[in-house]
């Protein structure tokens, strides 16, 4: 198992007038490396270690008056903001990523700063999407209320998308779902994206398209808690996509509507083809895939693929 160096492990070592041994078995904290720096504490290899303390034995037999040296020490002055998570709560997810498997060793080296973001213009970020329903402002207000607004919970990786508490209950010609979460902010249409095991429940037909693409598509009922809409077309299949703005698919070599496959390593990884490129001024890089998708390849949120082109 890791050993991990928290911020706590190095204030322990600077009053102690210690330096902290590491190794490739060892995980330090951003927290840790910034207080190691403040308090002087050397974050060293075993080899330096011992080198260090080889160098220092003679030195006590070494009589002649050394001149004190005066460091200058800076003052830098920083606005004080509120951290998300405290430094045990980070520390703690950090620990629970990695023994978890959520993260890889890389994954974490990368984080705390032992090591660059990699720089493979192939690797993308992954984001897993579940069953969801986009409304219409005319919808919103039709299933929750007049001049109702939704409740953002959690911000998504697209700038200006979030997740709200308000849920929904889809109804087909065989079956119901319920629980639906509404994704805000309300668009100009209405639209619903399910699983593809969903259309078998609901008793619609499959239709696999890329978001805004409605044509043609199947309908379903949608039940909220002060009214109902039927929706006679709206319903897709997301299909597999990499979001991502100009900027970003210059420095890569991708243009819009490029047609990729994106493969993953580890116990049950494979290849997924027919994943497409969308550059949109307000894209910001993420690999789209459902959730029935990622079991199959056994990843989850905030892993990385690798662009097949």
């Amino acid at each position: 198992m890791k050993r991990l160096i928290s911020a706590k492990d190095v204030v322990a070592a600077a009053e102690h007038h210690k330096n902290i041994v590491v190794d490739d078995n060892t995980i330090v904290t951003a927290q840790a490396r910034d207080v190691a720096k403040e308090r002087g504490v050397l974050l060293q290899s075993e080899a330096e270690a011992a080198a260090e303390q080889h160098e220092e034995a003679p030195a006590q037999e070494h009589h002649e008056e050394v001149a004190p040296q005066h460091h200058v020490v800076k003052e830098h002055k920083h606005e004080e903001k509120e951290p998300a998570l405290s430094a045990d709560e980070l520390e703690h997810l950090i620990a629970a990523a990695f023994e978890k498997g959520i993260w890889t060793k890389d994954d974490i080296d990368t984080l705390v700063g032992k090591k660059p973001a990699a720089s493979n213009p192939n690797i993308v970020p992954v984001g897993v999407s579940g069953r969801h329903i986009h409304l219409s402002k005319e919808h919103l207000e039709q299933l929750f209320g007049v001049g109702y607004e939704l409740t953002p919970i959690k911000d998504l990786s697209q700038p200006g998308q979030y997740a709200s508490k308000e849920c929904v209950t889809l109804a087909g010609p065989k079956g119901v779902i319920q629980k639906v979460r509404v994704l805000g902010p309300v668009r100009s249409k209405t639209q619903v994206e399910v699983l593809a095991g969903d259309t078998f429940k609901l008793g619609i037909p499959q239709a696999i398209r890329l978001s805004g693409h409605l044509e043609g598509t199947p309908g379903v009922t949608v039940i909220g808690p002060r009214g109902t809409v039927v929706l006679n077309e709206g319903v897709i299949v997301a299909a597999r996509h990499i979001h991502m703005n100009p900027a970003q698919a210059a420095e890569r070599g991708f243009h819009d509507g490029q047609i990729v496959s994106i493969k993953t390593g580890g116990e049950r990884g494979g290849v997924l083809d027919n994943v497409i490129i969308r550059v949109t001024e307000t894209g910001n890089l993420d690999c789209h895939i459902d959730t029935e998708e990622a079991n199959a390849l056994h990843i989850k949120c905030g892993t990385t693929v690798e662009v097949v082109r």
